[in-house]
């Protein structure tokens, strides 16, 4: 797989992440709005720019802090505290690294409502838990002389390493990706009233009409040249896609109103421009 493919996959993997998080907010089945790849692609787009500049500004830190710890072990051990003060830097990283895998267990297995959940906490630590506990280890080596580990041990634990750290940041994007699409869900509903507004024009009457929808009756039974007879304004559009119109009431509120789903070709559609 080459580097333009896999980009591609990750670009529709989050955009559905987070285009799914934001119809969701609305009762809107992503599988039911019949969007392509490509708008998949323009969603994740607008999502990886957060995860993409954590992750470059993490490497920074990272150089930095590596550069700091060649620095502190590149002096004279033979100095007064040089050797015990690296010791315990190598032993204050191995003691971080060991609380964020704590910390990532607790989010997996024992996180509750008792228990504080904040985005990316578990996953970010299950990335950099096991990498600060290998670059203690690391650093340990360095201070003595000799390496800790065998070279193979070192070799395995480095490949656990970062297949752990590879899995935590995907995860940590993937709760970000739903954050964001959950966040323009809820920027969406409390701007339905800027949008235009929808009237349409059905052959069957609609029931259980939302709040603040007016119908009007065009016609009579007895005209046979009215196919649409039924009219009905005040509708936003939320979403038009797969051959249906998403609409919503302007003061849509998540838990009382609905989205009203019609298909193109049984209705007359209408829109009238914000004045």
């Amino acid at each position: 797989m080459g580097p333009t493919t896999l980009a591609t996959a990750l670009l529709i993997y989050f955009g559905y992440v987070a285009t799914r998080a934001r119809y969701d907010y609305f009762g809107v089945p992503l599988d039911m709005t019949g969007l392509s790849n490509q708008d998949l692609m323009l969603q994740g787009l607008e999502v990886v720019y957060v995860p993409a500049a954590m992750l470059f500004l993490g490497i920074l830190i990272f150089v930095g802090i590596h550069a700091l710890v060649q620095w502190l072990l590149s002096r004279d051990t033979e100095a007064v505290g040089a050797f015990a003060a690296n010791a315990l830097l190598a032993y204050f990283i191995i003691f971080v690294g060991v609380l964020l895998i704590a910390r990532a267990l607790i989010g997996m297995f024992l996180q509750d409502s008792s228990t504080s959940v904040v985005i990316g906490a578990t996953p970010l630590s299950l990335a950099f838990g096991p990498a600060a506990v290998g670059y203690g280890v690391w650093v340990y080596g360095q201070q003595r002389g000799r390496p800790l580990l065998s070279q193979r041990l070192a070799r395995n634990g480095a490949m656990c390493g970062v297949g752990l750290f590879v899995a935590g940041l995907f995860w940590a994007s993937t709760e970000l990706a739903w954050a964001y699409g959950t966040g323009r869900g809820e920027e969406d509903a409390g701007q339905l009233a800027d949008r235009p507004e929808v009237v349409v024009e059905t052959k069957e009457p609609l029931d259980a009409l939302p709040t603040g929808i007016t119908a009007t009756r065009l016609g009579t039974a007895g005209e046979g040249d009215v196919v649409h007879r039924h009219r009905y304004a005040g509708f936003r559009l939320l979403l038009a896609s797969g051959g249906r119109l998403f609409l919503v009431t302007p003061d849509w509120v998540l838990g009382r109103d609905r989205t009203i789903v019609l298909p193109y070709d049984d209705i007359r559609v209408q829109l009238l421009p914000r004045g």
